[in-house]
């Protein structure tokens, strides 16, 4: 299966010998590891796709592209026009999304710098898309803990006090969506795509006022607790669900809609 979509997805024949090299790579193959990788591919608003050859990006690129973590996306009664990608990572989420909605403008918040350099040079040369060095919360305009690894995907995340580990830690700016909505940095999106690792929460509450403007939400959340505020939250603000799949044993992929968008 991870053959046959990376040969669909790569467009020349050189990009699609270099998708197999990254299954290699995610199959545990050590000597196809290393480097960067820039691919074309067959998705129209978003043709180029950087890569790096290591199995962070590997991960992502089955989880997002392969197995289609967001394929609930199509069960959307309307198609957005301007999306926010929290936690867009080097841009698989967007990418994804891309084909669906190719028209799309898209922009992204990844506050970790070695993601964020990878997610800036798939933006460039994609239509109407934007990257902000930042994570979103409830608070605005601060610094924050946040918690990086070169040799991990999917787990950045916000550090609680006290907790580190062996992550790397590193200061980070967040800012309120709703601030950034009222000083015109971003307009209010129609869809907002949300995988920050237990901080949907606080970035929900940055919202204020306008969760209820929001059209839609598809988020990842990591834990029973946290999936059911998130429900409440969004539920409170006129959404209903729309679908509510397993991600793993904690995880789950949840999308929501509007109501008067069903």
């Amino acid at each position: 299966m991870m053959a046959a979509i990376a040969l669909r997805l790569g467009r020349r024949i050189e990009d699609k010998l270099a998708l197999m090299r990254l299954c290699a790579c995610y199959g545990g193959i050590s000597r196809f590891r290393g480097g960067e990788i820039t691919l074309e591919t067959n998705v129209p608003g978003a043709p180029r796709l950087h890569l790096r050859a290591a199995l962070p990006d590997t991960i992502l690129m089955v989880e997002v592209l392969m197995e289609q973590d967001y394929r609930c996306l199509r069960h959307l009664s309307f198609v957005p026009a301007t999306i926010l990608d929290i936690g867009a990572n080097i841009g698989l989420g967007s990418h994804y999304m891309k084909s669906l909605f190719p028209k799309a403008q898209i922009i992204g918040f990844e506050p970790s710098p070695a993601e964020y350099r990878i997610l800036s040079a798939n933006y460039a040369g994609w239509d109407d898309c934007k990257a902000l060095q930042c994570a979103i919360g409830d608070e605005d305009g601060g610094q924050i803990r946040f918690a990086v690894h070169p040799e991990r995907t999917g787990g950045q995340h916000v550090l609680g006090d006290g907790e580190s580990g062996d992550w790397n830690e590193i200061l980070v700016q967040m800012r309120r969506a709703d601030f950034l909505i009222e000083a015109g940095d971003i307009a209010i999106p129609d869809l907002v795509k949300m995988d920050i690792e237990g901080a949907e929460v606080t970035a929900l509450k940055g919202f204020g006022d306008y969760l209820s403007k929001v059209q839609a939400f598809v988020l990842e959340t990591h834990s029973p607790a946290l999936h059911a505020q998130c429900i409440a939250m969004l539920t409170a603000a006129g959404h209903r669900v729309v679908n509510d799949v397993p991600r793993s044993s904690d995880a789950r992929i949840l999308l929501t809609e509007q109501q008067t968008n069903c």
